[in-house]
Parts: structure tokens; C-alpha cells; sequence
């Protein structure tokens, strides 16, 4: 019997070693590193693409920010494609490939993605002396909830991500809601996967900068596909959705403090407009509002009254980075703002439309927030 055992193991041995090899468009041994970030500050980008006749590499902006336009990789031996570039700056990037004049696509070698509606880009970080505040350190997380529900004003199923904080599962104790909305062409999954909003409100509680507080991460466009039957995108109806069925939700399961006072809203670009508009529009049910790389409808705005929205509003930021292009729409708010005397706050950056500008604007906007 004990011959034939090891007769046995050497037969699958001998078997699962003659396994044919892997197509080419499954050998992982094709997958060079990359991207390689040095000690330098500089970064390598490499593809495995044999039969390919042009690799461009982009981001939008990410990468962008700093190669300023698409730039070429160089095809090498055995079909690899490479680029360095930097030294770049400390801090999170996103970028793709764009191959054969083809639309951008990941990185096949980096697990890092940004999930977007018209498909996922890449990113990486390049560290500083100190960690930045959308890292992780050693500190006490928070939970992310997924609840899915069925949208009864749009006919479809929805995904909301909620986070809470440290210790919520374990106490009893009601907290303050923040409902933080993505841009356009994202996922109720990018405040999360790509900007670490979670990640960015533990290590502000852990250093006692934040309040506690709940945040609810909705889907901000109509339709999930990017090419669809015609429909739209106008801000009424996500606010409908959002008040009508979303806020009942979530505050119905999780534990909440039901009053304005302890109701926030906030939001990049798309969602900053989206922000503007539903918290303008209700004042009885929200007393902070914020709008980064965005700035709403200053015709709606300037039509309401400066006394009532400096009474009702407990804090008013607007943020957006002078490379944006959108900056000067943005600068016009604030300057009508101003000019309307409205009580407000006005964080002018440096950097574009990107996540590094956004996570700071969180981390900046959440320590105002639901103090007395």
C-alpha cells in the first residue's frame, strides 16, 4: 500500500510538472516591474507589449500634472517598453497607457487601481520624509460598510459606501453625518479606494483633529454606463435621490444625530457642484457645505439671501488649485462670495484637478466641522 501511495504523488508530481505553459497573454513572467519608484524620486514605467508600434504615457490628470503632456516609452529587448521621469514630488499619482492611438488603459503590472465609470487607471504613491495624511499608519480604523439598495426615483439598483468610525460596532453612542460626493466619471467607490477618505478621517481622529462622524459615499450619476440610452445627469435628481432615499436609509439603520447642525455635505468636482446645489436648496437640513475643484451655480447663488445663508451656515468652503482648469469658475464664486459678504472659507492651492488636492481639501474641511 505504501508503494503505491508514492507511486501515486510521483504520477501527479510528474503530471503537474507537463502541465502545458501559460499563453502569452497569461505568462506572468512577461510582467516587468513597474511602476519602480527610486530612491531619487524618480520613476520607471514598464509594459510588456512585443507587437505594439507606439506606448504613450498619460494620466488625466495625475501624472499629467507634472510630464505636462503624454511622453513617449522607449521599446527595448524582448518587447518591453520603458520610461523614467521625476524626480517627482512626494505624493499620489494616477497614470495609464495609451497604446497604438488606443484609449488609456491600467498598467497591467500594478494591482493599484482607480475604478472609474469608462475603466480603471493606475496609481502609486512616492513617499516623503513624513507620511502623508492619506496613508495608513498605526492607528485605530474605522469600518466601511457596502448597503446596497433599490432606487425606487431611478428604477435600479445602488450601492452606497458608509464609513464609520473606531469603536462604532461596540458602543451605543449616536454621531454627526458627513454625505461626500465624487466627481464626474467616478464611483461611489473613489472616496474609498482611490482618495482613502477612510483612511484620512482615522488618522485625523487618532491625532484629535476630527469629530467622530459618519460618512456616507453615494453614486452620483444617473446610469452606471458611461455610453447608455439617453437620460441625465441634472443635479436635481441626484438630490432628489439622495434626500428621498438615500439620507432616509442610512440614517434609519445607522445611529445618527437627525439635525441640521449635525449634517454636512462636500464634494469634488461634479459632486462639488452637486454639494452647492443641495445644500443651498436645503438649509433646513444642512448646516455645512463644501465645494473642492467646483463651485456651483453663482447665478442660483447670487439670488439668495446673504443674511439667511450666513445664519444658517455654520461653515461654507470652497477650495481649488490655481493649475485647475476650472480655477477662475471657481475663484468667481468666491469673489461673488465676498462680494455678497457671505461668511465663507477660500483654500487656494497649488496642483490641478487631482486626488492630491482633494484629500488635503478633506483633511481640511472634516476638523471644521460640527464643532460649537
Amino acid at each position: 500500500m505504501k508503494n503505491l501511495l508514492i507511486v501515486a504523488l510521483l504520477w501527479q508530481s510528474a503530471g503537474y510538472c507537463q502541465r502545458p505553459p501559460a499563453p502569452f497573454y497569461e505568462d506572468t513572467n512577461n510582467a516587468p516591474v513597474s511602476p519602480e519608484i527610486h530612491a531619487d524620486r524618480t520613476v520607471t514605467f514598464r509594459l510588456f507589449a512585443p507587437k505594439a508600434s507606439e506606448v504613450l504615457l498619460m494620466g488625466s490628470p495625475g501624472i499629467l500634472e507634472f510630464i505636462k503632456k503624454p511622453m513617449p516609452l522607449v521599446k527595448g529587448e524582448k518587447g518591453v517598453w520603458s520610461l523614467t521621469v521625476g524626480p517627482l514630488p512626494a505624493g499620489f499619482y494616477t497614470y495609464g497607457y495609451a497604446i497604438d492611438g488606443g484609449l488609456r488603459m491600467p498598467d497591467p503590472s500594478n494591482p493599484n487601481l482607480e475604478v472609474r465609470r469608462w475603466g480603471p487607471t493606475s496609481l502609486f504613491t512616492v513617499p516623503g520624509a513624513e507620511k502623508a495624511v492619506f496613508e495608513e499608519r498605526s492607528v485605530p480604523h474605522g469600518t466601511v460598510h457596502l448597503e446596497f439598495y433599490d432606487s425606487a426615483n431611478l428604477k435600479t439598483g445602488r450601492m452606497v459606501y458608509v464609513y464609520t468610525p473606531p469603536g462604532y460596532e461596540r458602543g451605543k453612542q449616536k454621531y454627526p453625518i458627513l454625505y461626500l460626493l465624487h466627481g464626474n466619471g467616478q464611483i461611489e467607490a473613489s472616496w474609498t479606494w482611490t482618495g482613502r477618505a477612510n483612511v484620512i478621517l482615522d488618522n485625523l481622529l487618532a491625532e484629535g483633529k476630527i469629530k467622530p462622524m459618519i460618512v456616507v459615499m453615494p453614486y452620483g450619476h444617473v446610469q452606471r454606463e458611461i455610453k447608455a440610452a439617453p437620460t441625465t445627469n441634472d443635479p436635481m435628481t441626484i438630490e432628489k435621490e439622495l434626500l428621498s432615499a438615500i439620507k432616509p436609509m442610512v440614517e434609519g439603520k445607522y445611529r445618527v444625530m437627525g439635525d441640521r447642525k449635525n449634517r454636512a455635505i462636500g464634494g469634488l468636482s461634479m459632486g462639488a457642484g452637486q454639494s452647492m446645489a443641495i445644500g443651498l436648496h436645503n438649509l433646513d437640513q444642512f448646516a455645512y457645505i463644501a465645494a473642492f475643484s467646483g463651485g456651483g451655480n453663482r447665478t442660483e447663488w447670487e439670488k439668495a439671501d446673504a443674511a439667511v445663508l450666513n445664519q444658517k451656515l455654520k461653515v461654507l468652503w470652497i477650495g481649488c488649485g490655481t493649475e485647475d482648469p476650472g480655477f477662475n469658475g471657481v475663484k468667481a464664486m468666491d469673489d461673488l462670495l465676498t462680494k455678497m459678504s457671505v461668511k465663507h472659507v477660500w483654500n487656494q492651492s497649488e496642483g490641478g484637478h487631482s486626488w492630491p488636492n482633494w484629500q488635503v481639501y478633506l483633511s481640511k474641511y472634516a476638523p471644521l466641522l460640527f464643532r460649537n
